[in-house]
């Protein structure tokens, strides 16, 4: 006998729980699953980082004492691969992206004009501010990779700030990190709220036939006005003193998805 119930639909069968909203999941493996397919991981590879994940989310869940064989009831793994799988190095923190630091500080740092500074120099040049993030890369490997994917325009012996934050070459490493990190955390606060009742914000708004020029009235109103709620958060985040070490972080992102060709699409923050 099928219950329906407000949050959650199951179906009683022979004692066991065979959940019926497995569907649910498509939305989110499917792409998923096009972005391992597009940068060549192979199911196996993908499947044991699942796995990896199912194990984690069962730690953080009953604790770092929890045996394996509770972890195995848990999860459905098979015992030896639990512990084979506590024993793998976690994987590494992302580190900030260090094109992404030059130029937040040069937009935020009013020693550095954004309008444009010299690439040469001891104070106010483009060389002084790469070595104030990283000392052991030539500024110019930096400046040239900003150039690379367009976020710096190089005139003569000066550099001008195209865009206001970093924006990595399609398909690099840096892209895939920033994927990973958005929408990490877009997920995680989604199912706080589904699983443990979490009061994270996360709404959204859709229509359907609308047509492609009411579309790219939307999306230009959004990406500007969120564009600057974004940068109005960012400021408020650097007035707080340096000092006040806190255990905690945030993010805050959005994101505008449409089905229009992508030639149709506007490259515009």
């Amino acid at each position: 006998m099928c219950k329906l119930h407000i949050f959650e639909y199951h179906c009683e069968v022979k004692g066991n729980v065979q959940i019926a909203h497995m569907s649910a999941l498509d939305p989110i493996l499917t792409p998923l699953a096009r972005l391992a397919i597009r940068r060549g991981w192979l199911f196996k590879t993908v499947e044991k980082r699942l796995k990896h994940a199912y194990v984690t989310a069962a730690l953080a869940l009953g604790g770092a004492e929890t045996t394996d064989s509770k972890i195995s009831i848990m999860t459905g793994l098979q015992r030896r691969d639990v512990a084979a799988l506590r024993r793998d190095p976690a994987p590494p923190e992302h580190q900030r992206q260090p094109l992404a630091e030059i130029m937040s500080l040069w937009w935020n740092d009013p020693a550095y004009a954004s309008e444009g500074i010299p690439i040469q120099g001891d104070e106010g040049s483009f060389t002084a501010l790469a070595r104030s993030v990283r000392q052991d890369v030539h500024p110019r490997t930096f400046l040239d990779l900003l150039i690379d994917a367009g976020n710096v325009v190089q005139t003569g012996e000066r550099v001008v700030l195209k865009h206001r934050s970093y924006r990595p070459v399609f398909g690099s490493d840096d892209q895939l990190t920033y994927l990973s990190d958005n929408v990490g955390d877009h997920l995680s606060a989604a199912v706080d709220n589904v699983v443990d009742g979490g009061r994270n914000y996360d709404m959204g708004v859709h229509y359907k036939g609308l047509s492609e020029a009411a579309i790219a009235r939307l999306d230009g109103h959004f990406r500007t006005r969120m564009t600057e709620i974004l940068t109005e958060l960012d400021m408020m985040a650097r007035q707080f003193p340096e000092s006040d070490d806190g255990p905690c972080r945030f993010r805050a992102g959005a994101y505008f998805f449409d089905d229009r060709p992508d030639e149709a699409k506007s490259d515009d923050p």
